[in-house]
């Protein structure tokens, strides 16, 4: 649950100092841009997360204000943050991230049972907590970039062998299978499900075989900020209205389409609109044979 401060150039690069045409600061992270988005869809959740009074009063109050359920957040007066600074040029993204209390607390985890535990971001311990202490039927391991610089490969393999889902991009997934030893194949072949989103070119389901499902649709000149984290809400409604998994990750692309296309804070389509676009969209899917 960052304070994203958004700043938007024309490129990115590493070499020379840029121009910036803009700078904004909204509600962000991976697990609030998920919240504005399935709060919208209607899904039932509960978010953790650990944050500052100094710098988030306002996005707890908003969450509030969307009826959001907050009492697995922890609110502190130690810190300042999370922050993220998100630099973004409309293609791509780089990141760089102020914790703040979360290097400190640890989750104050509620006596409920979950159908689903998502482990998205955030420090590895922390979702080595919530994946010992909680209560749930399905795991999902969501690390995103912080795989490449918070897990060890011995955090990664636990992660990866206790997890039914295991969701990534393809830098990513190719970093858990090279640290871990584990590969795709091993993965399914032991019940788990592999989703890796690949962006304008759609996702990848991996469970038992291999299938790819296209984007929704082309955006010319879109915003991909919270593309990846709002795929993983048109996700898990489908899972939530009883589609399979295939139609489910549809479901995703069908919400990363209209997030791109219309940005992340203008997200208006319902939960109807979007079953139906994943499951129109799911008929074009490609199965492939082979080894993983």
């Amino acid at each position: 649950m960052n304070i994203d401060v958004l700043i938007y150039v024309n490129r990115i690069t590493d070499d020379i100092t840029l121009p910036v045409n803009k700078v904004e600061e909204e509600f962000g992270g991976t697990a609030g841009n998920f919240t504005r988005v399935a709060a919208r869809l209607g899904l039932p959740f509960r978010l953790y997360s650990i944050v500052s009074r100094m710098s988030h009063m306002n996005y707890l109050k908003y969450l509030e204000d969307i009826k959001v359920d907050t009492s697995g957040i922890i609110v502190t007066g130690d810190d300042y943050g999370p922050v993220c600074y998100a630099v973004n040029d409309g293609n791509d993204q780089r990141y760089f991230m102020a914790e703040g209390p979360m290097k400190k607390l640890p989750y104050r985890i509620l006596d409920e049972k979950y159908r689903y535990m998502h482990l998205g971001t955030g420090n590895p311990e922390l979702n080595y907590q919530l994946m010992n202490e909680s209560s749930y039927d399905i795991l999902s391991f969501d690390p995103s970039q912080e795989i490449f610089y918070k897990y060890t490969g011995d955090q990664i393999r636990e992660f990866l062998e206790r997890s039914d889902f295991i969701f990534g991009n393809e830098k990513e997934i190719s970093f858990m299978v090279e640290k871990s030893g584990i590969s795709i194949g091993n993965m399914t072949g032991h019940g788990k499900t592999v989703v890796m989103t690949a962006g304008s070119s759609g996702c990848r389901v991996y469970s038992g075989d291999s299938t790819r499902i296209p984007a929704f649709g082309s955006v010319m000149d879109g915003n991909t900020l919270g593309a990846g984290d709002t795929f993983r809400a048109g996700f898990y409604l489908g899972l939530y209205n009883n589609l399979g998994i295939e139609e489910s990750a549809a479901c995703g692309n069908a919400v990363s389409y209209h997030v791109v296309r219309d940005g992340l804070k203008n997200f208006d389509i319902d939960a109807g609109t979007i079953l139906e676009e994943g499951k129109k969209l799911s008929q074009k899917a490609i199965h492939e044979d082979g080894n993983l």
